[in-house]
Parts: C-alpha cells; sequence; structure tokens
C-alpha cells in the first residue's frame, strides 16, 4: 500500500528557527570552541586573581606597577584584538594563529613562575594578553561560521556559560594550592604562588590541543567587496557615537584593573588576618569567585532589559555603579565593605559590555558597525591603561582614598557626558541606525 500522502494533506514543515530548529544538536564546533574556552579560562584565571599579590608581597611592586602591568596587559590586548579581527579573523590558517594565541597566553602565564622582578613579569603579562587579543577574534569568528544565524544566541550563550566555568574552576583550584602549600600565620605564600603559575600550563595546554585537533572550522565568511572607486566620501559615524566615545573615555581615564580592587581590599584584611599573606590572598580569591559569579549571572538579563529599553540609561547606570565600588574602596575596613565592592563589582561589570555593544549595534548602521567596535576597543584600551596609571600612581605617591576618590569623580562625569549621546542618537532615531 501507498504511504504517499494525497496533495493537500501533507503535514506542513515547521520553518527554520521554529522548534523543530531548537530540538537540533549543538554543531560539533561550537561544542569545541566552548570546552577550549572552559580550559583556557581555567588556566589564565588561576594566574590573575593571585598576581597582584604576587607582585605587592613577592616582589615588592607598587601599586602604580601593579596598574602598569595590568594595563599595558588590556593595552596590548586590545590593539591586537583589533589587528586579529581584521586580518586573520578569516582564512584557512585561522585556527594555527588562534592556536598560538592560546599556547602564547599559557606559556607566558607559566613562566611567571621563573620571575624574580616586576619587569619580568610586565614582559610575560603583556605577551600572554597579546596571545588572547590574537585569539579571541578568531575564536568568535569560528563560532559565527559554525552556528546558523537564528542559533547565534545560544552559541554565544553556550561559549559564555563555559568560559565562566572555567574561570570558576580556575579560582577554585588556586585556593586549594594554596591552602594546601601555604598555611599559618607566618608561611611564605611565593612557592605556592610559582606552583599556581606552573599548573595553570596544564589546562592551558589542553585548550591549545583541543583547538588544533577537535576544531573542524569551515570557514563560511563571504569575501568583501573591493573598496569603492567612485570617488565618494566614506561614510562617517554619527555625532552620537563620537559623542558616546567621550563619554566613554573620560569614564576610561576613572576605570582600573580588577587586581587593584584585590590588593586594595587584601591590604584591607591584613590587620585582622595576624599578618598572613596567604590568608588574605585566599579571602581576595573568594571575592573574586563572587564577582565572576554574578557577572554570569547579570550578563544575559542585562542584554535582556537592554532590548526592551534601548536607551543608554543602563550604560549611565554602571558607570555610576563603578563609581559606588570606588566608594566602597575609598571607606575601606573590613570584609562587609569587601564583598559590597565585589558583589555590586559584578553587576557593574555584568552591565556595562552588555549594554555597550547593543546600544553601538543599534545606533551606527551595519556597514560601519565593525568600524565603531574597533574604536571603542581601542578607546577602552588605551584608558584603561592611563586609568590604572592613575589610580595606582594617586595610592603609591598620596592615599588610596584620594585614588579611588579620583576614579569615582570621572565615572560620575562620564556618566553625565552620555548626555549628549542620548540626544544626538534621539534626534536621529526616525532615520534608523546612522552613518553621517
Amino acid at each position: 500500500m501507498s504511504t504517499e500522502e494525497p496533495p493537500g494533506t501533507r503535514t506542513p514543515t515547521l520553518p527554520e528557527g521554529g522548534a523543530g530548529r531548537a530540538r537540533e544538536p549543538i554543531p560539533h564546533d561550537v561544542w569545541a570552541i566552548s570546552i577550549t574556552s572552559l580550559f583556557s579560562d581555567w588556566g589564565y584565571e588561576m594566574v590573575l586573581p593571585v598576581l597582584p599579590f604576587f607582585l605587592a608581597f613577592s616582589l615588592a611592586a607598587s601599586p602604580f606597577l601593579v596598574g602598569l602591568v595590568d594595563g599595558a596587559a588590556q593595552f596590548g590586548q586590545s590593539m591586537m584584538s583589533t589587528v586579529s579581527g581584521d586580518r586573520w579573523a578569516h582564512g584557512r590558517d585561522r585556527k594555527t594563529r588562534a592556536a598560538i594565541g592560546y599556547l602564547l597566553t599559557g606559556a607566558a602565564h607559566g613562566l611567571i613562575a621563573l620571575t624574580t622582578a616586576w619587569p619580568q613579569v610586565l614582559v610575560l603579562r603583556v605577551s600572554a594578553w597579546l596571545g588572547r587579543g590574537t585569539r579571541q577574534p578568531i575564536k568568535r569568528a569560528i563560532l559565527a561560521n559554525a552556528s546558523p544565524t537564528q542559533r547565534q544566541g545560544r552559541t554565544f550563550g553556550l561559549e559564555q556559560a563555559m568560559d565562566s566555568a572555567g574561570a570558576v574552576i580556575g579560582t577554585v583550584v588556586a585556593i586549594v594550592i594554596l591552602a594546601s602549600f601555604a598555611y599559618g600565620p607566618d608561611a611564605n605564600p611565593t612557592p605556592a604562588f610559582r606552583i599556581i603559575f606552573l599548573v595553570s600550563i596544564v589546562p592551558s595546554a589542553i585548550a591549545v590541543l583541543l583547538i588544533l585537533f577537535f576544531v573542524r572550522d569551515r570557514d563560511r565568511a563571504p569575501v568583501e567587496p573591493a573598496r569603492s572607486t567612485t570617488g565618494a566620501a566614506p561614510a562617517r559615524l554619527p555625532p552620537s557615537f563620537r559623542w558616546f566615545l567621550v563619554a566613554e573615555a573620560v569614564f576610561g581615564l576613572g576605570y582600573f584593573s580588577i587586581l587593584l580592587a584585590l590588593l586594595r581590599v587584601g591590604e584591607n584584611l591584613l590587620p585582622s588576618s595576624g599578618g598572613s599573606i596567604a590568608a588574605i590572598t585566599i579571602a581576595a580569591l573568594l571575592l573574586y569567585l563572587l564577582y565572576n559569579i554574578l557577572y554570569t549571572i547579570v550578563a544575559y538579563p542585562a542584554g535582556h532589559l537592554s532590548d526592551r529599553s534601548p536607551g543608554l540609561w543602563l550604560v549611565a547606570l554602571s558607570f555610576v555603579l563603578f563609581a559606588l565600588v570606588d566608594l566602597f574602596l575609598v571607606i575601606g575596613g573590613g570584609l562587609v565593605i569587601g564583598i559590597l565592592a565585589f558583589v555590586v563589582a559584578g553587576v557593574q561589570v555584568g552591565i556595562q559590555g552588555v549594554a555597550e555593544s547593543a546600544w553601538v549595534a543599534r545606533n551606527v548602521s551595519p556597514s560601519l558597525a565593525g568600524r565603531a567596535f574597533g574604536r571603542l576597543g581601542t578607546v577602552q584600551g588605551i584608558t584603561i591603561l592611563l586609568g590604572s596609571l592613575l589610580v595606582g600612581g594617586l595610592w603609591t605617591y598620596f592615599t588610596p582614598a584620594l585614588a579611588f576618590a579620583a576614579s569615582g569623580v570621572l565615572c560620575i562625569i562620564g556618566a553625565a557626558l552620555l548626555g549628549p549621546a542620548a540626544s544626538s542618537a534621539r534626534s536621529l532615531t526616525a532615520q534608523g541606525p546612522q552613518g553621517s
């Protein structure tokens, strides 16, 4: 008996993006990249929260130098991300370039175990983040190519979840090593710090192997059209975006590395810890763990809220929240103030990046989006270096209270300067995303 359905009675198929699409398995490369991110973050998140204490207490570096080391690394990553995104994110060899980036990050952080002076740490820390800047745009491009357009949100959501899981695991492993090898009020934590740096090489090496041998990578990016030869003037970014960059620059001068906040809380806890550097480092690591968990929890709801309320108020809120972090750091005090500072910091960072990206995507035409995000990244990279130097310098040569108070004032001014950007964007709303 024929099983062919009569004309007009065939069960309709679900359109792409419907329930049938939702039940499709996650593509192989999405899983492979996501697991790679887990191991990579596991490696470097063992290093980062320990680094300010290694610099300050093992190598006698001042807060100014701690800010210099991490600010320079962030600047290097920002500049390299721009180059990598423009030149290396597509093409047959991009997986190899990403593997080199993962290798450089893991190897440089591991070699910090052998350092005896802060300039050596500076060179290795910048090298590590140059590697991160190389691989980040390539990783995102591979993820975008691996998943259908209607699944992009879930794709990047899975990768972010695995990334955050790696950060949590790395921090916990660092805490376990410190608790095992640096116990007692008189214990010297420096050997434990060096063990942490060396052990971080293991998950980093696994990340390199995963990107090389488990990611298939099919680059489906279209070839960019040739540049116009008609002589027409290139499109310009809209005035609202230029005002937005001014506000970001002022805020950025008040923004500083989270490592300085960890060091500040650690110093505040030193008297109550009986002078145990290991104890205050473990306490700071627990706060850093809380910070990462809150960041993960807040990011997705912040994006949803940004979609529903598309103005700049969420960006302004994130600037004000960072000023509140500054206030807690000015107050100083014990563990409770430290917890409050890192709770607010976790919420702040979860809001800021999502709200900024969403606003730029809505208010700049698609043809200019790459340029806009590149300029935003450049401004942020430069100003986090200058901001970390400013706060670290005021802390070292004057007082920490003055340093964080100055940061808070700049954050509030930056929030106020978002007003002209919002007004300009509203005046152009009827025209859609702009390029003037």
